[in-house]
């Protein structure tokens, strides 16, 4: 077993990418995957952040598509 490695929790980043594309792409999803995961669900910081403005959109009834997530991000920081 590799030491270094061994702190690392099990994680798959075409995973996470999956999701959130998906998330994007049918936001009626999102009521399937609302109760299920949180942005801690994920590995990846960057995409922590990117769940956490598709759940912000999406909880106050705004669409979630990339431009509507990109200005969600320039907006927190």
């Amino acid at each position: 077993m590799d030491i270094e490695n061994a702190n690392i929790p099990p994680n798959s980043l075409e995973s996470e990418q999956s999701v959130l594309g998906g998330l994007l792409l049918h936001n009626e999803a999102w009521e399937q995957v609302a109760d299920a995961l949180t942005a801690d669900d994920f590995y990846n910081a960057s995409h922590r952040l990117i769940f956490n403005a598709i759940s912000l959109l999406l909880e106050h009834d705004n669409p979630a598509d990339i431009l509507t997530v990109k200005e969600r991000l320039k907006k927190t920081g």
